[in-house]
């Protein structure tokens, strides 16, 4: 379901965000988010930045090479989206667990970027990498 939303409308830029993520293409990835974009993970702090979200996203990836984001459902409610999704990967290390992780993100747009987003899913390997990730910074 992602067939008429408005151009630079919220369900445009998450669907714009989740290609983008898709293709691994971090500049395009950055041009759709809010510099102090702040994300949760099932209701607890992950992300609260632009810098940040892009560190994890690249934790992510090293953990799961062919990492992607399918698109289930994306619904548009004023300035939000909601949007079910899969995320699914094949670990680098083979000792890792498969990634199969079904959620739904509520995601708020302001000024033609995301500046919100809040994700619930199974999120135990993701809650893992995005800390490691960030923890350095």
């Amino acid at each position: 379901m992602t067939a008429g939303f408005a151009p630079g409308g919220p369900a445009s830029l998450w669907l714009a965000y989740n290609e983008a993520e898709n293709r691994q293409d971090f500049e395009r990835m950055g041009e759709l988010v809010a510099p102090a974009l702040a994300a949760t993970i099932n209701g607890r702090a992950a992300v609260g930045s632009a810098e940040e979200d892009e560190v994890a996203m690249r934790a992510l990836l090293a953990a799961y090479p062919d990492y992607r984001r399918e698109v289930v459902e994306v619904l548009e409610i004023g300035d939000r989206v909601v949007a079910r999704w899969r995320m699914r990967g094949t670990p680098a290390d083979a000792a890792s667990p498969v990634l199969d992780v079904a959620g739904c993100s509520i995601v708020s747009a302001r000024d033609g970027v995301m500046v919100a987003a809040d994700l619930y899913c199974d999120a135990s390997e993701l809650d893992r990498i995005t800390a490691e990730a960030v923890q350095g910074l």
